[in-house]
């Protein structure tokens, strides 16, 4: 048997066991204290394989992806305790089924009353406000519905298995750039992944699928297909925008007029003019009003009122806004872009910077940059992924509240590494591989 394989198996039947046990804890916002220590036995396996577990053989790798596969498999039948995103995911695609775009009404909306149910409507939050998934997410939702109806284990499913294409695609991607295959680890075994993706459904994964796939097309040289795979990814999740002036250096205008056509297209499937202003308006509704585990906003927040006796809650969000683009500017301007690996490395930080920002900050969040994890293992990332299910204890309260102690135990370590790393220029988990 190859070296390091017997491990391997014992450190992946050791993380099957724990995922198996979640569902012996039931409903998780009631079983808040077993539920982090489950995933942070996981977290600890997934690091101790990174470090000590090496990938030098196809058997190794297969192994690795099988297990990856298992978790996760394990994880789909279960309800989404700690998200009730799968739901609204079903609602709108009920509602584009009976002939009204989702962009249209909100779900209180007395015309859409005869649409209410007890499976999706009763979970929904924000029913005040029209939907803020983009048009390919409600694609994707539509095609589950129509296919499932309003089963929630498929909706998931579909979210889960573009999850799992792109770590496919970061191990083609690694293989094809001749480097070692041991960051896969920090994404196959890390149970942020497993748990948001295959336990709550989101669609984020969505994004993520597309963004590799347009870095592993332009790798191969495939420009034109790239961008609209770049499109895809922003028509996914809006963010990805901020690496267009990134993708047009790399690529060039004729591969980016093929991007942004094929957006256009989508974006012109599902909006009219009425509906685009209601969807923008529900978007800077959500910028404006909603705030969750949020790292230099709520710091801002406490100066404000310690400090100025004054409330800047709401004050705060259109200066971090112009902060992110002035950010996203300067990474445009300085961050080279040689090749797609530049490219990424780049949209890396952008969507660093867009989460540190940021005003709400739910874990899957995390996603957007943490995708990039096999590529540039960065320590404050991986902590990051880790860190962020300590925010989950906030639900264990009613109402919903932050202790001061999980968003210090978060943040501070967090940016401590990232301080780190950026003075070393450089991942630091790199040196042990």
């Amino acid at each position: 048997m190859s070296k390091g394989l017997i491990p391997l198996c014992l450190m992946g039947l050791a993380q099957e066991i724990l995922w198996i046990s979640l569902y012996s804890l039931g409903p998780l916002r009631q079983s808040t204290a077993p539920f982090l220590a489950v995933i942070f036995a996981v977290f600890a396996l997934c690091l101790w394989s990174f470090l000590r577990i090496p990938l030098e053989n196809p058997k190794s790798v297969y192994a690795l992806l099988g297990f990856a596969l298992l978790f996760r498999l394990t994880l789909l039948p279960s309800a989404p305790y700690q998200s009730e995103d799968v739901y609204r995911y079903i609602w709108d695609a009920k509602v584009a089924a009976s002939g009204i775009s989702p962009f249209r009404r909100p779900p209180d909306a007395p015309e859409l009353e005869y649409l209410r149910d007890g499976i999706a409507y009763p979970m929904l939050n924000s029913k005040p406000h029209v939907t803020a998934y983009p048009p390919l997410s409600q694609l994707l939702f539509r095609a589950s519905f129509a296919l499932f109806g309003d089963r929630v284990v498929p909706m998931k499913a579909i979210f889960g298995v573009l999850e799992f294409f792109s770590l496919v695609i970061a191990w083609r991607l690694l293989q094809a750039l001749g480097w070692r295959l041991e960051p896969l680890f920090l994404v196959a075994w890390n149970p942020f992944f497993i748990f948001e993706f295959w336990h709550s459904g989101h669609s984020d994964s969505g994004m993520i699928f597309f963004f590799l796939l347009s870095i592993y097309l332009l790798h191969r040289a495939k420009k034109a297909p790239a961008l609209i795979s770049y499109a895809g990814a922003v028509m996914s999740k809006l963010h990805p925008a901020l690496w267009f002036p990134l993708y047009l250096r790399r690529a060039g205008w004729k591969p980016a007029a093929a991007g942004l056509l094929s957006g256009a297209a989508i974006t012109l499937l599902y909006f009219t003019p009425a509906t685009l202003g209601s969807y923008l308006s529900s978007l800077g509704a959500y910028f404006r009003l909603f705030e969750f585990n949020a790292g230099i906003h709520y710091l801002l927040r406490y100066v404000g009122r310690e400090l100025f006796s004054q409330s800047w809650d709401q004050r705060a969000g259109p200066y971090l806004a112009a902060a992110l683009l002035v950010i996203a500017v300067l990474i445009w301007w300085r961050f080279p872009a040689r090749d797609e690996i530049d490219l990424m490395h780049a949209g890396f930080w952008i969507m660093t910077a867009d989460l540190c920002l940021a005003t709400t900050v739910h874990p899957w969040y995390i996603s957007w940059a943490a995708c990039a994890l096999p590529i540039f293992p960065y320590a404050f990332m991986l902590y990051w992924t880790c860190a962020c299910f300590l925010s989950y204890v906030a639900y264990q309260y009613r109402p919903v509240f932050e202790p001061a102690w999980v968003l210090l135990l978060e943040y501070l370590p967090m940016y401590a590494l990232m301080i780190w790393e950026i003075r070393r220029q450089g991942p630091l988990l790199r040196k042990w591989r």
